[in-house]
């Protein structure tokens, strides 16, 4: 069986790896001509962690990023923002 992807971006190339790993003929269609960085962030959720794990790449991935310790959130609105519960 062959398999094409179409993307290569962090959820294409993360199921070609998973899909190889499985002993299959896999493909990437990417548009862009190369792979470089864009400056900007991307926070990976710990359920992506724990792929990544499975796929023993999460060493890696950890190792190239940064943890982030906090995080603040900032609404800019015209209207007062009011937490519902």
């Amino acid at each position: 069986m062959k398999i094409a992807i179409i993307g290569g971006g962090i959820g294409g190339l993360t199921t070609a790896l998973a899909l190889q790993k499985n002993n299959l003929d896999v493909t990437i269609y990417e548009s862009a001509s190369e792979i470089k960085p864009v400056g900007a962030g991307i926070i990976m959720a710990n359920n992506a962690m724990q792929i990544f794990d499975k796929l023993s790449i999460r060493h890696k991935i950890e190792k190239a990023g940064h943890k982030i310790s906090t995080l603040k959130l900032l609404i800019h609105s015209s209207k007062p923002y009011r937490m519902h519960s």
